[in-house]
């Protein structure tokens, strides 16, 4: 019984530990995404200029909190 314990909290440690480093990966994936969004070519239409910004801004805080939030959470625990 102790035994079936430990691998299932080995499943779960090791399922952990891959959710949060996929968390990592999207989220630096993101923020690239959002620089490659803010920049933004001289003769781009006025129209398109605030959605790539607004865009790209939304991708890198959104990826700032998705590589950030797991490593900071790592980190408080100690796991």
């Amino acid at each position: 019984m102790n035994s079936e314990f430990g691998e299932l909290a080995q499943a779960q440690y090791r399922t952990r530990n891959l959710r949060r480093r996929l968390y990592v990966i999207v989220g630096l994936v993101l923020i690239v995404m959002g620089y490659f969004l803010m920049a933004i070519e001289p003769g781009t239409p006025s129209d398109w200029v605030l959605a790539r910004a607004m865009g790209g801004l939304a991708c890198i805080v959104v990826g700032f909190g998705m590589a950030i939030l797991p490593l900071l959470t790592q980190w408080t625990t100690g796991e």
